[in-house]
């Protein structure tokens, strides 16, 4: 599982340096960048393996020059003018980039992107091949376009910049070397490659689009936790209490990345509507108490904090637990306690990436419902576990009201008479007229019927 990733690649990967988040992101005291340094990541390709660019068998970078962003009418793989790729150093890695240059910034997005799918390859346990793989073999990546936006689509990822207060291009804020938004549309792909696409006209692909909204995210926050930094820091911050008030609070705080913020939300279905982005809020955040609830039960079992302790932490907001109370005993639990802690947050998060694989491995794009998600979720709980924290799904998904809707085939009773039996005056069920038509089988024609369901 990756908690043995780094390991495995530390002596055979390639060498680069990324932001872990956005480096314009302050401290919340105004202090400084919350990530001032780019961190050390290694990706799987070994390097001789590497093509200039950089590149591999499966995505490369292209640093295009005067570049439209890409529409109905203007596809890949792009043919204009380009600069040169970028050169390793004369041991094949990347990590000698200076973080001012462009250079970095283009090589920044092969790193996330690679790095993401080799995180996700590992939860999968095989290849992830790219829904676009009839047309294209590879993912082509275009980190600096003169545009105030970014966009995925069939075959590529193309990116320019963040916007200025008034709308115009800011220099200052490349999209490219965003890990969350770079990992949320990578997440997109994961979805087609193993999802796929509702396939009838008739299908409103309501939670099928919430769905897809949610697994980027999730994709995204789950990437983010293999950063030391950010998983020191997100401890720190909360000392481990990470469902009260006041430790999602804590949380939200943290960075305006979105992905951390939606992983950290109070929405249920009833308080959503059908735009995506919305609707994704309940699954995101029902599938992420599951990985906290998990990290907390661990922390229990490692006897690092009480069983009661637990139970009224995930109380939910509008209870009248002492809030301040449970911070304090959080904090003393975890003093001392710091690398345990991560421990049990780092597997809860592997727990959580390999979850997630096996559901989106058996889910089916028609007619996709919540509900379905939640029983393929527990149907792959009891593939890793055996079931052991089917109670932990139910109880954070029954919170966030994913159920079955109430016209659901799954809410009706099915009586005697619904399927095709009648009462007779003896209060005994007696055959339909369907069935008082079908032969005896037995050889002596008896009277009695057979029923056929």
């Amino acid at each position: 599982m990756s908690l043995e990733l780094d390991r495995r690649l530390a002596d055979v990967g390639t060498r680069f340096r990324i932001f872990p988040q956005p480096r314009f992101l302050m401290k919340a005291d105004g202090s400084g960048p919350l990530f001032a340094e780019p961190e050390l990541v290694i990706v799987s390709i070994e390097p001789a393996a590497m093509r200039p660019g950089p590149g591999d068998d499966r995505m490369f970078v292209v640093d295009a020059i005067g570049k439209l962003p890409y529409n109905n009418f203007f596809r890949p793989p792009f043919r204009g003018t380009k600069r040169d790729p970028i050169q390793p150093d004369s041991e094949g890695h990347f990590d000698h980039l200076d973080p001012a240059t462009r250079e970095f910034s283009a090589a920044t997005m092969y790193a996330t992107v690679r790095r993401v799918l080799d995180i996700w390859e590992d939860y999968f346990g095989r290849t992830i091949h790219w829904h676009f793989e009839s047309d294209f073999d590879r993912l082509e990546l275009i980190p600096l376009i003169e545009w105030n936006n970014a966009q995925s689509g069939y075959g590529f990822l193309e990116f320019g910049f963040g916007r200025s207060p008034n709308g115009t291009i800011d220099h200052t804020r490349p999209y490219c070397e965003n890990f969350d938004v770079l990992a949320h549309e990578l997440g997109h792909s994961i979805i087609f490659a193993e999802v796929g696409a509702p396939a009838s006209r008739q299908d409103e692909g309501i939670d099928y689009g919430g769905m897809h909204e949610s697994a980027g995210d999730l994709v995204a926050i789950v990437s983010s936790l293999h950063f030391h930094s950010v998983v020191d820091h997100l401890l720190e911050s909360t000392r481990g209490n990470l469902l009260t008030i006041n430790g999602l609070d804590r949380v939200g705080e943290l960075s305006d990345s979105r992905e951390i913020r939606v992983a950290f939300n109070a929405m249920r279905m009833s308080d959503v509507g059908d735009e995506p982005h919305e609707r994704s809020l309940p699954l995101t955040g029902a599938i992420f108490d599951t990985m906290v609830e998990v990290f907390q039960h661990d922390l229990v079992a490692k006897k690092l904090i009480t069983d009661d302790l637990r139970i009224r932490s995930t109380n939910l907001p509008g209870t009248a637990q002492d809030l301040d109370e449970i911070q304090a005993e959080f904090t003393a639990a975890y003093t001392g306690s710091e690398d345990a802690f991560k421990e049990s947050l780092l597997r809860a998060r592997d727990y959580l990436g390999r979850l997630l694989a096996v559901t989106w491995s058996a889910i089916s794009a028609d007619f996709l419902t919540y509900h379905g998600i939640l029983r393929a979720i527990l149907q792959a709980d009891r593939e890793i576990t055996g079931g052991e924290n089917a109670q932990i799904i139910r109880e954070c998904f029954a919170w966030r009201e994913i159920a079955p809707v109430p016209t659901s085939m799954l809410l009706r009773p099915h009586t005697l008479a619904s399927c095709g039996f009648q009462a007779n005056d003896s209060g005994s069920a007696a055959a339909s007229p369907r069935d008082r038509l079908l032969p005896d089988p037995r050889p002596n024609g008896s009277a009695t019927t057979s029923a056929h369901l």
